[in-house]
């Protein structure tokens, strides 16, 4: 009877032997590797190479920025007083503009606009003209923010557009006639604000122009390309 016991007894002890070493050699591999993996981080961050592929990463993030240069054009709609006195007319424009992930979702512009607006049949008949012809060249600064952000699109990038602009405005119109409130020449600020939208390498834009007596509203597009990186 006692034989058949240790029998079984005998390959249980056996096993449960065998699991504690198993254990034991189980626990102090795991201590080795740990201490190993924690010895290797302390020499790595100690050492020169790593500092230096740390530096190099940090001069990796360094902004990228470009100059672009535009060129378009659009329609110019004549509202409020200004409709008195102007037809809609179509128009040219030119852009410099600073682009960089430094200061992104921000570009800067510089804009000249040039437009010349015919006066309303209405106008010149009631005054007695032939002829009556608003000319305004307007450059100023330019301010877009990018919606790429809030609206993530593959072909469009949508953006807010500001501007403040000086404009000199020139009237053409019959000889030894005056007009009160209307000079032959004048200047005068414009404030804008608007919003567009950029497909591929064009921007395309609505805005609405203050301008005093002289406010209009702008639909334009351009073309843009770059001329110097850095």
């Amino acid at each position: 009877m006692k034989t058949q016991y240790l029998k079984l007894i005998l390959p249980v002890l056996l096993i449960v032997i065998t699991a504690g070493i198993n254990s034991q050699v189980l626990l102090k591999d795991r201590s080795d590797v740990k201490y190993t993996l924690n010895s290797a981080s302390k020499i790595k961050s100690n050492s020169p190479a790593f500092a230096d592929s740390l530096k190099k990463n940090l001069i990796n993030k360094k902004s990228i920025s470009a100059l672009f240069l535009g060129f378009g054009g659009g329609l110019a709609i004549p509202v409020s007083k200004f409709t008195e006195t102007a037809n809609p007319r179509f128009g040219i424009l030119g852009r410099m503009e600073f682009s960089s992930t430094g200061i992104f979702p921000f570009v800067i512009g510089a804009e000249v606009n040039y437009y010349s607006y015919n006066s309303p049949d209405d106008f010149r008949a009631i005054n007695i003209l032939s002829s009556y012809r608003t000319k305004i060249l307007s450059f100023g600064l330019n301010i877009d923010y990018s919606l790429s952000k809030l609206f993530r699109s593959s072909f469009t990038m949508p953006f807010l557009t500001v501007d403040v602009k000086s404009n000199n405005i020139k009237r053409e119109f019959d000889e030894n006639r005056t007009f009160e409130g209307l000079a032959l020449t004048e200047s005068k600020v414009s404030v804008g604000a608007g919003i567009g939208f950029t497909l591929f390498i064009l921007d395309f834009s609505v805005k609405y122009n203050y301008m005093k007596d002289n406010s209009f509203v702008s639909v334009t597009t351009k073309t843009k390309f770059p001329i110097i990186r850095f």
